[in-house]
């Protein structure tokens, strides 16, 4: 399994991949994050949101994958805010 740590956005993998576990971790903001296939603009296959001071977001997609055919590309918003990508 690979995991990919993320405190910002930009470009996660640059590759296709199966993406399976999400783990969004909150700082004192309010934290989002959402995930395209095919880099910013384009398609949106992951939106997530965690509560300022909250506990982790965890998404386990049914099925066990969603697929992104081009790249993986993160846009992260909350002031330290964090977020892991688990590839099986």
């Amino acid at each position: 399994m690979r995991d990919i740590h993320l405190t910002g956005t930009g470009t996660a993998l640059a590759a296709p991949a199966a993406l399976g576990t999400v783990v969004l971790t909150p700082s004192a903001a309010l934290s989002t994050l959402v995930l395209r296939d095919n880099g910013a603009a384009g398609t949106i296959k992951l939106s997530l949101q965690a509560a300022a001071n909250g506990s982790s977001v965890v998404f386990s997609p049914e099925g066990g994958r969603v697929m992104f055919y081009t790249d993986i590309h993160a846009t992260l918003v909350g002031a330290a805010a964090a977020v892991d990508l688990y590839i099986p």
